[in-house]
């Protein structure tokens, strides 16, 4: 007998990928990308291998007829404000927001471990599915729907099955609602993980990337990157320590100041603490690139406070590594003196 709710249609969603794979010649899904959790590289990019790994080409403009934006970063970097902005300049993040502006959907899609070995067909998929909720006005079609309910089957190590639900049911409705007319766009941090696939099936994607003092960020109490995505960029697992916190800020950051050189005119590298300091010139900057009205934007800068106190001052920094220490500076952080 047929098992039973949503496992039933995960069973079903993963034979039907299986019969379509093997119609059109494709190889199975281990071959094709990662089998088992890699390190990135020395140039902080996932190691994979490229002789397999094929070149995706962009979502077609009838599906994304404008250019979508996204907001990501280390978590607690001040991503939340900055998603506050665009949505008082018109964005539309979709409909499944929680109280930090994350768009849940995206968690739902991506925020998982294994999206780092999913096949290049189903990182179409997934980012198909995206836009479509995002949009709304559009029914997803059946494979779609059968992939969105298994990825609420079981938990996860930061979200419960339960919870992953209520997004799979909220993104399926959001379907049935009429078409937005704003610029789309989403706010997750964890974005960055994947933002170069997204590209290659988004191009026009702007993607924000706030930054805040990496040595502050150590000592956050929000480490959940730290817990599910640090084996791979550190390369081993390790306790949630302040060191190990740092590492895994510079790794990352070191990556996303190449990604930014190379990708310019789609990647947009916003310090939290200067958009504190000067919250209307950071809002001019922020919106010259998303080509959005400041006017727009302009009454929602009175929630952007001067920065407070750094995070680590007082703090014994001694177990930090001096180079990661280095690195901060050289991004033009202070560091208090303990």
């Amino acid at each position: 007998m047929d098992e039973p709710g949503w496992n039933g249609t995960r069973r079903l969603w993963h034979a039907r990928r299986r019969s379509r794979s093997q119609a059109n010649g494709h190889q199975p899904q281990q071959t094709r990308w990662l089998v088992r959790r890699r390190p990135f590289d020395r140039t902080g990019h996932q190691r994979e291998d490229r002789a397999q790994r094929e070149v995706r080409g962009p979502m077609s403009p009838s599906l994304v007829p404008q250019a979508p934006a996204a907001v990501g970063g280390v978590g607690g970097s001040g991503t939340r404000l900055v998603a506050q902005l665009l949505q008082a300049a018109g964005f539309h993040l979709g409909d499944d927001i929680n109280e930090s502006s994350d768009t849940l959907w995206f968690t739902l899609l991506f925020k998982r471990e294994e999206i780092l070995r999913v096949d290049d067909d189903e990182f179409d998929q997934l980012t198909r599915i995206l836009i479509t909720a995002l949009q709304r006005g559009r029914q997803l079609d059946s494979d779609d729907e059968a992939l969105v309910r298994s990825l609420a089957v079981a938990d996860r190590p930061q979200h419960l099955a339960d919870w992953l639900g209520k997004r799979a049911e909220s993104l399926l409705a959001s379907t049935l609602q009429p078409p937005v007319a704003n610029t789309l766009g989403w706010k997750e941090p964890n974005t960055h993980v994947v933002i170069e696939r997204l590209w290659q099936r988004l191009p026009q994607l702007r993607y924000v990337h706030v930054v805040r003092n990496g040595v502050d960020m150590a000592y956050s109490q929000n480490q959940n990157q730290l817990r599910l995505w640090g084996p791979h960029v550190l390369g081993e697992d390790g306790p949630v320590t302040p060191a190990r916190s740092l590492a895994y800020w510079c790794k990352l950051h070191q990556r996303m100041q190449r990604l930014l050189a190379d990708n310019p005119q789609r990647m947009y590298w916003l310090d939290y603490d200067a958009l504190c300091r000067d919250p209307l010139g950071e809002a001019r900057k922020l919106c010259e690139f998303m080509r959005c009205d400041l006017a727009q934007m302009r009454p929602q800068l009175t929630s952007v406070l001067p920065p407070g106190p750094a995070r680590h001052a007082g703090r014994d920094l001694s177990d930090l590594h001096p180079a990661n220490l280095a690195y901060v500076r050289s991004l033009g952080y202070a560091i208090a003196q303990s």
